[in-house]
């Protein structure tokens, strides 16, 4: 879909010089560093606005909408550009040609492809050993659509299940059998599955088979690798203790390269946000009695406590009974509240603890104490994500969205696990493009 959009902008950029001049001007090479922008942006826009996901390959009205805004989104960065490189610019009229061609196209292209588009090419057979609760969530992630494996089956030593089928895959047998099974059913992979009470005896047949040729991966990696999460429910601690990754977390230079970033981005947003900043005070003042900010407890960087301030979007006094989650239409939030909390712009105080180093850009976000403290005792690994400064947006923002139950907090949990071990400034670059379209879209808000 990636190569096709950008062979659909480039045509749509010389379909236009034709449409509008009845003859092509060489536009490549005439224009060629305003057809790169405009290639770039456009791609850039379909990114942030989250066209590249799976579960938009195909054309559906959200899909049709988010594709006019980002391409109206590129047309407004892009005439803005043009304005002030007048010399840069092929012509208006090509312009906004080549915008509702790129509309035209793009939107014909995504339903030509979810019509033509083959499964995967090549899916290889594989072995899950161990039929439990992870195995079923393996075979469940396995079996999509898009994945390139086809689970044939199951191993496990349990005699009662033996001939059970889970989906459209029985188990085949016991791990003593391993080697037989993966050859009669043309298996070079295996993928195990259990991840807690692996017996000496489990172990000592898998690394037999390993040695014997059969490939073996492990279920907390392949998802990892299918869903951009870990599973905390399904790690082991010598998971945690030989995977690779988290490498970065321990670099001082990594922290002060992320430090400078934070600072320089922070006070640049300070100033570009201080009408909004303003504004914003002003309607909340106007609304409802209480404070224009809202200052609260929240867990740092290695569980120091810290003030993280936001605009007030509830009534004043909103806690008296204790500390509560927000609930999806909270009674305790006001009209100006609701505004702010869908465009996120209670969040924008924020900034300041990002200037001051309590925050990061992005990180896990802050909770409160009270909740840490039930989060940790029924949550493994939680305080893992006290080992950075926490972000005012995160990997798990951008995947998951908001949450409110002790459910979505060990969701999220397995997206800051993500970040943490594979952090690094490109997937924090990745990060605030999405932000840009969960923002824009309201994802999330409460």
């Amino acid at each position: 879909m990636f190569f096709g959009d950008i062979v659909l902008i480039l045509a749509a950029t010389e379909l236009s010089t034709w449409i509008r001049l009845g003859q092509s001007i060489q536009v490549f090479s005439r224009h060629t560093g305003a057809c790169t922008f405009t290639l770039i942006l456009y791609i850039t826009m379909l990114y942030i606005f989250d066209l590249y996901s799976a579960d938009r390959a195909s054309f559906t009205k959200d899909v049709g909408f988010r594709l006019m805004v980002a391409v109206g989104s590129a047309g407004m960065v892009s005439a803005v550009i043009f304005y002030s490189l007048p010399n840069w610019v092929f012509g208006r009229g090509i312009f906004l040609i080549q915008m509702v061609l790129v509309m035209l196209l793009l939107s014909g292209w995504r339903w030509v492809f979810a019509a033509v588009r083959p499964s995967p090419i090549g899916k290889a057979n594989v072995l899950i050993i161990g039929a439990g609760r992870s195995g079923k969530a393996l075979y469940s992630l396995l079996s999509a659509p898009d994945s390139p494996y086809r689970p044939v089956g199951f191993v496990d030593d349990d005699p009662a299940k033996l001939g059970e089928t889970i989906g459209s895959a029985p188990v085949l047998g016991t791990t003593d059998q391993l080697i037989a099974i993966a050859a009669r059913q043309r298996v070079d992979t295996a993928v195990l599955a259990v991840t807690h009470d692996r017996s000496q005896t489990l172990v000592d047949r898998v690394i037999c088979a390993r040695l014997q040729g059969l490939t073996i991966s492990d279920m907390p990696t392949v998802y990892e690798e299918f869903t951009g999460s870990i599973p905390v429910e399904h790690l082991r601690h010598d998971w945690l203790l030989l995977a690779n990754g988290f490498s970065l977390l321990s670099k001082p230079y990594v922290q002060r390269l992320k430090r400078i970033i934070d600072f320089a981005s922070s006070s640049l947003l300070i100033l570009v946000s201080a009408p909004v900043l303003i504004l914003t005070a002003i309607a909340i003042k106007c609304e409802s009695q209480g404070p224009v900010f809202f200052r609260q407890e929240r867990v740092g960087k290695d569980g120091g406590i810290f003030l993280v301030s936001k605009f007030r979007s509830m009534i004043e006094d909103a806690e008296n009974n204790g500390a509560a989650w927000a609930s999806e239409d909270d009674p305790r939030v006001t009209k100006v509240g609701r505004v702010i909390r869908f465009l996120r712009i209670d969040e924008f105080p924020q900034i300041l603890n990002v200037f001051k180093g309590e925050m990061s850009l992005i990180g896990p976000r802050p909770e409160r104490p009270e909740f840490v403290k039930e989060l940790e005792e029924r949550i493994p690994y939680y305080g893992i994500r006290h080992s950075v400064r926490p972000g005012i947006t995160g990997w798990a923002q951008v995947k998951y969205g908001y949450g409110a139950s002790v459910e979505d907090a060990l969701k999220k949990l397995e997206y800051d696990l993500f970040y943490l071990k594979n952090m690094s400034i490109l997937l924090d670059i990745k990060i605030l493009l999405k932000t840009i379209g969960v923002v824009l879209f309201g994802q999330g808000a409460r």
